[in-house]
């Protein structure tokens, strides 16, 4: 009987392996399977803290994912958890009812598909599901429970609620059944101690606060409609759709009844129910057999305090399929019939799909977008986002990475429609309004990015928004305007730099060139500005028309040792050894910049325009806008150095470049002069 057994759980173990590596194989195949989307992106750490989360599964991952290893190494390791459940579900089947149920118990857990599908996310849902599994296991037949067996299952039930909060509450009515089950109250203690130890342990390592979320939405109605959510079965998944993924997974699809039910645990749960409530009315009640029950009642008021979810459920489901597998056989008694088939029809209207298509569509195509983009292709992940927001409580993220897309890709006048769509149908916080001005003011719409940027420098105490401000005045033309903004800031936090340097160039526009001087003056010792403003500085100070040429050569020299390659410095350089008659120092500052470019295009490039205008992308711009201008000098230079026909030649060169240069600008618009970067 003994060997009958180990052949009959190692079947199931085997079964439920194959079935579950079989969608793991597949879901590998498929074009997200090294993505993680969802939850599953914060546990793999693709985003950031999403709110609470499992520490201790956390923790796992970070163990597991390294940067050789993918997705896949979790995914085994859940799918033999999930094997090992199925064995579980079998054995306390046979415990609680009879070998022929935990058999039937055993197999319908094998193809569960909520527990397959599950295995195959990078979340704590299968591993919750196991430790519950396990603890209610060793609380069967614990009459003759000593004080070893006590701890060690306390210590399991303690690290059930690590990975899942809500199983504190199942904790709870351990401990109850146990201290009121026991015959020796030592046990009760010693599993006390057990969960207390590794309970504490987990606060010490990870604080409570990041074991226990903060309970909100506790209103009447809410708890109500997450009971009937959790009850009901019908899912909404928050990630990508194995029905509506690129490969649908031909596994899941009949397992998880799409057609009518969604994951049918509104089948499993008022069954299991109905099997307690028959065996007392026709058998002799084993009280073993509430504690399922319990268990599954425990876990749902956890996660009505939370949420209700496939996740959430997926503990409940299992540790009850046993009851609902002996209720069957019951109700198909002759006597159980018409009970039977009211139950039956009573269970199909309870469960018929929720009308949210439209909503579970908007979230796969979210996550559907954020996976294109990780896979770096933007198209379908455009599309994908643009699908998402056509439902209509689509909700803030697909609008927000749609956005962000557009406007990385330069294309600011879709970003800025997308913001707008956005700010319109959902209350967003300071950044997408931030996002929206700054949209604007790339795509030229300064006087909208204005009145933006006014409101929130009005509300928020930030420099940031008050030097944008500046900026969108400087871009509607609002020069003075732009000027007493950039000035309130730099009297407010002196260390802003680079409002402190759009100051000084809307100065220098100005010709107030005594004002730029001195706001140039104090960046120019900065080693980040060095490159950007000395030659600034020096170009201000030469227009000047002071005895200050010795001050001039030593500036740009000071910036030429730090920065050799600065095409503007080297230009200006060259101009003053040009108007010192050292011609031949001069030329070959000339020649250097001509061999940095010898066939590129002037003006600022898109792609600098584009990635925000660093300091060093405009410094790149830069060099390549003085390329034509070295031209136009060494013309000079060998006139003066008698040289008529490299003069002509240099003249031709400079023309030609001249007009690339003003077809750039032309496209370009006058951002080159504005978007500095975003720090203040």
């Amino acid at each position: 009987m003994k060997e009958a057994n180990a052949w009959e759980w190692a079947g199931l173990l085997a079964a439920g392996i194959a079935v579950r590596l079989a969608h793991v194989w597949q879901w590998e195949q498929s074009a997200f399977g090294e993505v993680a989307v969802g939850s599953a992106a914060y546990y793999a750490g693709g985003l950031g803290d999403g709110g609470w989360y499992s520490r201790l599964y956390a923790a796992l991952c970070a163990v597991a994912l390294q940067e050789e290893t993918g997705l896949w190494i979790l995914r085994v390791i859940q799918v033999g958890i999930g094997g090992l459940a199925c064995v579980l579900v079998w054995s306390i089947g046979r415990q609680l009812f009879s070998p022929a149920v935990g058999r039937w118990a055993g197999i319908a857990a094998v193809l569960y598909g909520p527990a397959i599908y599950y295995g195959g996310e990078i979340t704590p849902a299968v591993l919750a599901a196991f430790s519950g599994l396990l603890l209610l296991w060793g609380l069967v037949g614990s009459a003759g429970m000593g004080p070893l067996r006590a701890g060690v299952m306390g210590a399991v039930g303690g690290v059930t609620a690590l990975v899942d909060f809500r199983a504190l509450f199942a904790v709870g009515v351990a401990f109850v059944w146990v201290v009121q089950g026991s015959g020796d109250r030592r046990a009760a203690w010693w599993f006390f101690a057990g969960a207390a130890l590794v309970l504490v342990l987990g606060g010490a390592v990870w604080s409570w606060e990041g074991l226990i979320p903060s309970i909100s939405g506790l209103g009447l109605k809410e708890m109500a409609m997450r009971a009937y959510l959790f009850w009901h079965g019908a899912e909404v998944l928050g990630d990508i759709d194995p029905y509506r993924a690129a490969a649908p997974s031909w596994m899941l699809a009949p397992l998880m009844w799409r057609a009518l039910l969604g994951f049918p645990f509104g089948l499993v749960g008022p069954l299991a129910l109905v099997g307690v409530l028959v065996a007392v009315r026709g058998e002799e009640m084993d009280r073993y057999r509430a504690l399922p029950l319990l268990f599954a009642g425990a876990w749902m008021l956890g996660s009505l305090l939370e949420e209700a979810s496939g996740r959430s459920r997926l503990s409940a489901a299992l540790v009850l399929l046993p009851g609902a597998l002996a209720a069957i056989p019951l109700l198909l008694k002759k006597r159980q019939r018409v009970w039977g088939i009211a139950l039956a029809l009573v269970l199909l209207a309870a469960n018929f799909p929720i009308a949210a298509a439209a909503r579970a569509q908007s979230l796969h195509d979210t996550w559907a977008g954020y996976a294109y983009r990780e896979l770096d292709m933007k198209a379908n992940s455009i599309a994908a986002y643009e699908r998402a927001i056509e439902a209509e409580d689509a909700g803030i993220r697909p609008y927000a990475e749609l956005a962000e897309i557009y406007f990385d890709t330069g294309a600011y006048e879709h970003a800025a429609e997308i913001y707008h769509s956005l700010v319109q149908r959902h209350a967003v916080n300071k950044d997408i309004w931030v996002a929206l001005a700054e949209s604007y003011l790339r795509a030229g719409r300064a006087e909208e990015a204005a009145a933006i940027y006014a409101d929130l420098a009005a509300q928020e105490n930030e420099p940031s928004l008050a030097g944008r401000l500046g900026d969108a005045r400087a871009a509607q033309g609002a020069l003075e305007d732009a000027i007493a903004a950039y000035q309130k800031v730099v009297a407010v936090w002196p260390d802003s730099h680079r409002v402190r340097f759009q100051l000084a160039r809307t100065w220098e526009q100005q010709s107030a060139l005594d004002s730029a001087a001195v706001h140039y003056g104090i960046i120019v010792g900065l080693a980040e500005w060095e490159g950007l403003v000395g030659w600034r500085l020096a170009q201000v100070l030469g227009r000047m028309e002071k005895d200050n040429l010795g001050r001039i050569e030593k500036l740009l020299r000071d910036v030429l040792a730090d920065h050799p390659d600065s095409a503007p410095a080297l230009l200006c350089m060259a101009g003053l050894l040009h108007r010192t008659g050292r011609n031949e120092e001069a030329l070959m500052h000339l020649q250097r910049i001509a061999a940095m470019h010898p066939d590129v295009q002037s003006g600022l490039s898109i792609g600098a325009v584009q990635s925000g205008l660093s300091i060093g992308a405009v410094q790149s711009g830069l060099s390549i806008g003085a390329e034509y201008r070295a031209y136009g000098l060494m013309e000079s230079v060998y006139r003066a150095m008698g040289r008529p026909e490299e003069a002509a030649q240099a003249a031709k060169l400079y023309r030609e470049k001249r007009l690339r240069q003003r077809a750039d600008r032309r496209v370009l618009g006058n951002l080159e002069a504005l978007l500095q970067g975003g720090t203040p």
